[in-house]
């Protein structure tokens, strides 16, 4: 009984720690992890007419592509005066996010996040337009952002800066917050080394942008008329970064376009800039995306194009055997981090808290079950060997 204990305690084990590849958590994030899809919702009423067609054809052309990471779905709300099928979940579902729309005017998009992510809140909604369409797909500061990370940039920090009416005072003249991340990013380019890569394969690199420590600041204003898609996201990505008008915000931005949570006011220290630095630049240590902090941006891109040269899909060598070694424990950055004399759960610091992984909550549940199971193995075989005794 107790071997069985043994075993099956081992067996969790295995299954609760993932073994640390080498590669570095940005470079494995940029060949290995897709972005997850948003979802745009068109909502309309009576058939599509030709108009409205062309207007969301270029939706249509990323999905089907596959460029933009986004899912187009289209509602008609002459559908809401049937009856409510109260079997129909996603139904019910539209009727809700379309009634906390307001008095709006149709057609109209709304544009939700990943749904593992758990926020309610629309990320973007507006009216449908040539234009709104436009910036949804695309603006100057996504460019920059996908030409940085596709040269291999380690990170791309976005600075969202607050609104000011004289737009010379806050993009020309560097904020206290640019000062210090444009001192600490250039350290810590000089400081932070590289995991050393080994010969097995799951050290192996899939892309041909070289691999090296760098690190550039993006800013933006909160008032950008051209960005203001990205800067929706990017605000409800937590619950109360809206009203924090006043705060920089920043974002670091990696892989295919995913962002650690941000950095805000006061809690923009040297020690948070190096440890989110540091956990970018470290092994990966869980190759699970979903197990790991962040959100993906909402991004229009060819992305095995930019990294190799004849647009090749990358694709991971398999293997049947666990990295040799111990496991590795890399901490992971804290986000919104404010006061560092208050106590925080690791959960929140973390940046957990808000909206912990059904599979984080599976595998702790299952870990649990076997910490409860081989107890109480362990304890009927100490009863029993009392009994014979």
């Amino acid at each position: 009984m107790r071997r069985v204990a043994l075993v099956l305690a081992f067996a969790l084990g295995l299954a609760a720690v993932a073994y640390a590849c080498n590669v570095p958590v940005f470079r494995f994030a940029l060949e290995r992890w897709r972005p997850d899809p948003y979802q745009v919702v068109l909502f309309h009423k009576g058939p599509l007419d030709a108009a409205t067609l062309e207007l969301i054809r270029p939706l249509e052309e990323q999905q089907d592509k596959a460029l933009a990471n986004l899912a187009l779905r289209t509602v008609d709300v002459s559908e809401f005066d049937k009856p409510a099928d109260d079997s129909d979940e996603q139904a019910a579902l539209d009727r809700a996010l379309f009634a906390a729309q307001g008095e709006v005017a149709l057609p109209r998009l709304v544009v939700l996040y990943p749904p593992h992510l758990r926020i309610l809140k629309p990320a973007w909604s507006g009216p449908l337009s040539r234009e709104s369409v436009s910036q949804l797909l695309d603006s100057p500061a996504r460019r920059e952002l996908i030409k940085r990370l596709a040269e291999g940039q380690t990170a791309v920090w976005v600075l969202l800066e607050p609104a000011a009416s004289d737009s010379a005072s806050v993009v020309d003249s560097p904020s206290s917050a640019a000062v210090l991340l444009e001192a600490e990013l250039k350290k810590l380019a000089e400081e932070l080394k590289l995991p050393e890569l080994t010969t097995a394969p799951e050290d192996a690199l899939l892309a041909q942008t070289p691999l090296r420590v760098e690190f550039s600041l993006l800013r933006l204003r909160r008032d950008d008329p051209a960005e203001q898609a990205l800067i929706s996201l990017l605000i409800g990505s937590e619950p109360d970064l809206a009203e924090r008008k006043n705060d920089p915000l920043v974002f670091p931005v990696f892989g295919r376009g995913r962002a650690l949570l941000p950095l805000i006011g006061a809690g923009i220290t040297a020690k948070n800039i190096h440890d989110s630095a540091a956990f970018l630049v470290g092994p990966c240590s869980c190759e699970v995306k979903e197990l790991n902090p962040g959100f993906d941006l909402l991004l229009s891109t060819d992305w095995d194009k930019e990294l190799t040269a004849d647009g090749t899909p990358l694709t991971a060598a398999t293997t049947t055997q666990a990295p040799s070694g111990p496991p590795v424990l890399v901490p992971i950055p804290a986000g919104a981090s404010q006061v560092t004399e208050v106590y925080q759960s690791p959960l929140v610091s973390y940046g957990f808290a808000p909206r912990l992984s059904f599979s984080l909550i599976v595998l702790g549940g299952a870990v649990l079950l076997g910490i409860f199971v081989v107890a109480l193995i362990v304890a009927l075989s100490q009863s029993r060997g009392r009994s014979e005794s």
